[in-house]
């Protein structure tokens, strides 16, 4: 079939060059036009096609980015007026607490200043302010607040009860005289509106924000009564960060009645309503030109749903378009570039004719087919690799944690959910089978392809396999946590079952296998594979599965083969310590929990153990070592000459890993991302994904790194942190219980109340109740 093949393929090759023949001397005899002319004209086509092409795409782009910019103006000032409005419904919120207490309307009512109920009414009425007027401040971007009483010229806050003069002297840090500020308390044309500083004559960026106590009994346009909020300034500016002023920019906000009720970063006139007013407005979008210069100004508009109030963004276009400029330099640029190139082109490819366009392809064919092989050859490769990796987490051979987790990554193995463990098989033509020992070896080679076929059709969670020798497989089985160990090994010795019988029936193979214990860190694979070896070997013509559970461990033999010794020497030689923890907990598993050894027995192992240590001490050089290294390493000298017992070998080997193991950053990153957690924990959008981009790690990575520094994930320790921060402000402060969720970075009051009964064994409400009574 191949012959006939190759043969097809010549011959069509031979009809396509002489196809080519043909044409070329068909425009050669062409009296009218020359090949190079044709060529010229052909290219100069093409060329002219793709500038229009270019053209028309540049125009569609550039429209594009003008409407992304104006798509982002809109929403920037949309969420952050939203945001604004928020802050004012708040304070509203708090006003109309303040309105329907009892104490504080009893208080704006007495005049005589000389009774000393006055004075009385004055402190209860402070102190029930500690509910509705402390959580506003501390909320919001609000420095300071406090209520003007007309009738009695005092002022009130949660914290003072004064004279009005002496809480203007004493409890401000600007210079405002009295008599000016209680004169524009009062004045209607001040309220509900953001009045800079600088119109006291202070010289300060920030905002007065005048709300009218107004009881029912009151006329509208008038008050016995008014509360003052300073706002700061650069809190509100925050509020409108993501929206650039460009310097010669700034928002302007007008409520329904024309009047300025808001200004933000104002260098230049600001633009009349009435001008703004009968601008027209596509999408919210309008333009204009102000000044001498006749500068271009960009405007969106967006209009308040809580109060109405018209917001302006005024900005420069030339700046605005900023992201426009080099985008038309780089067309430009190009557009020069592709006349200049594809005019030289034009004349190259005319120059050398179809000639040098036949051989350029002949290369491009014959790279395509490099690249082609090369690409069938990554693909033949993959299972090798996949298994080169999991003979190293079988044996135990991987040198870092760095290390493991690129395999784990690779292989897709990072399951948070699974735990993990290893079936060990060997496997041999049945006692009925009639091979002679010649053929045996090419028996062995057809149960290769066979055994391991059916493993990954009866195990096809992981399919990853490990083959240790000729007529041994091992491989990762996979199975939830959630799942019982006796449920887990049930279902295996079923499956193994039904592939025995298969094997057996089909091909005359006999399987045995032996099933490890399972382990929730992939890193602890080689515990799982070293059971399963261990289970295997105990096999019999009977009980050809058994499991690391299914069999006594004898008494009269200690457990600590060379298998185990040459991972606590490699574990010791890369500093891994959560390995050598492991390695030793097995130890005890097997040797403690699982036999009872004499007193000689536990000497001997004893003896093993320290003889694997002490010779991994003796292959650690002293040169190029620190000081506080050789005194370590002094000190292990030292506790070699004691009696040794289980925890000093453990403790020993610990101590060689400070040795041994190189020095990370790891810790330091993780200080560094506790310290960003800690400042910014109450943003609801904090995750694994924004904490990896902040910090340029991947998910997978700070994930596995957070847990090993840190001994628990990073969600856990989030909502622990959250959780700490919500019971201080519920025992210290009166915030109030429907809006501190939002503060903590929760997206919603039921998740939050769930967190926190979860850590407290109560909700938020008992815990404030509790502390009240």
């Amino acid at each position: 079939m191949i012959l006939p093949l190759i043969h097809t393929i010549i011959f069509n090759m031979k009809k396509g060059t002489v196809h080519m023949k043909n044409r070329r001397l068909t425009l050669k005899h062409n009296k009218n036009m020359s090949y190079k002319k044709q060529l010229m004209l052909s290219y100069t086509l093409i060329l002219a096609i793709i500038l229009v092409i270019g053209v028309i795409l540049y125009s569609l782009s550039y429209r594009q980015v003008k409407n992304g910019i104006y798509q982002q103006n809109r929403l920037s000032l949309s969420a952050s007026v939203t945001q604004l409005d928020n802050t004012l419904e708040l304070t509203n919120a708090s006003v109309k607490q303040i309105t329907a207490n009892s104490l504080f309307n009893n208080l704006i009512n007495k005049k005589n200043r000389e009774d000393s109920s006055f004075y009385y009414l004055g402190y209860k009425t402070q102190q029930s302010f500690k509910s509705s007027i402390t959580p506003v401040e501390l909320l919001l971007p609000i420095n300071n607040a406090f209520i003007y009483i007309e009738k009695s010229s005092y002022a009130i806050s949660p914290i003072v009860f004064s004279d009005f003069d002496f809480f203007i002297w004493h409890n401000t840090k600007y210079p405002i005289d009295p008599a000016q500020l209680s004169k524009i308390l009062v004045d209607p044309a001040y309220w509900n509106k953001f009045i800079p500083f600088e119109q006291l004559g202070v010289s300060s960026k920030n905002f007065l924000y005048l709300y009218p106590l107004t009881p029912l009994s009151q006329v509208a346009n008038h008050s016995s009564s008014v509360i003052c909020y300073q706002f700061d300034h650069d809190k509100i500016m925050n509020y409108f960060s993501n929206i650039n002023f460009y310097n010669d920019g700034y928002l302007v906000a007008y409520d329904k009645n024309g009047n300025q009720v808001f200004l933000l970063s104002g260098g230049g006139p600001v633009i009349e309503y009435d001008t703004l007013k009968n601008m027209t407005f596509d999408h919210n979008i309008a333009h204009v030109s102000q000044g001498k210069d006749r500068e271009e100004m960009l405007i969106t508009t967006v209009t308040s749903s809580y109060n109405n109030w018209n917001y302006y963004l005024i900005q420069p276009e030339e700046k605005a378009y900023y992201s426009i400029t080099p985008y038309q330099r780089f067309f430009t640029t190009v557009t020069l570039a592709a006349i200049i190139l594809g005019g030289i082109l034009a004349v190259i490819f005319s120059s050398f004719g179809n000639r040098k366009v036949l051989k350029l392809s002949d290369e491009l064919n014959l790279k395509e087919s490099l690249a082609s092989s090369l690409n069938l050859l990554v693909e033949k490769q993959k299972p090798v690799v996949a298994e080169s990796y999991m003979r190293r987490i079988m044996e135990g051979s991987i040198t870092n944690n760095i290390e493991m987790q690129y395999i784990i990554d690779e292989l897709g193995l990072e399951r948070p959910d699974t735990k993990f463990h290893v079936l060990y098989t060997e496997v041999s033509p049945s006692e009925e089978s009639d091979i002679c020992p010649k053929d045996l070896e090419l028996c062995f080679e057809n149960y290769d392809m066979l055994v391991r076929e059916a493993l990954r059709r009866y195990y096809p969670d992981t399919g990853y396999i490990y083959k240790p020798s000729d007529r041994a497989f091992a491989i990762l089985i996979a199975s939830e946590k959630s799942m019982q160990l006796e449920q887990v090994l049930n279902r295996d010795r079923d499956i193994f079952l039904a592939m025995h019988r298969e094997l057996l029936e089909k091909y005359g193979i006999w399987i045995r296998g032996g099933i490890g214990g399972r382990n929730g860190l992939i890193s602890y694979t080689w515990k799982s594979y070293q059971q399963a070896k261990d289970a295997k070997s105990i096999t019999t013509t009977e009980k050809y599965i058994l499991s690391c559970n299914d069999f006594a461990k004898s008494n009269d033999v200690y457990y600590f083969p060379e298998s185990l010794s040459i991972q606590l020497s490699g574990f010791i030689s890369t500093g891994n310590k959560d390995q050598v923890r492991e390695l030793f907990k097995l130890i005890r598993k097997e040797n403690a929990d699982m036999r009872s050894l004499s007193f000689t027995q536990q000497k001997w192992l004893l003896s093993d153990i320290r003889a694997t240590v002490y010779k991994k001490r003796h292959t650690v050089s002293e040169e190029g070592l620190d000081e506080e290294k050789l005194r370590l390493l002094d000190m292990i000298d030292k506790q070699f000459e004691g009696e040794m017992s289980l925890d000093s070998l453990n403790t020993i080997a610990f101590e060689l890993c400070d040795i041994c193991g190189t020095d990370t950053e790891s810790n330091e990153l993780i200080i560094k991302i506790q310290d960003y957690i800690i400042n910014n924990y109450h943003d609801s959008d904090l995750c694994l994904t924004k904490i990896s981009d902040e910090f340029g790690i991947s998910e997978n990575y700070f994930s596995y790194l957070f847990k090993k520094e840190v001994s628990e994930n990073f969600s856990t320790y989030l909502e622990r942190l959250r959780m700490a921060k919500a019971r201080e402000i519920i025992r210290e402060t009166d915030t109030s219980l429907s809006t501190l969720y939002q503060y903590l970075g929760y997206n919603n009051a039921a998740s939050f109340r769930r967190a926190f009964k979860k850590n407290y064994g109560v909700s938020p409400k008992e815990m404030r109740d509790n502390v009240n009574a």
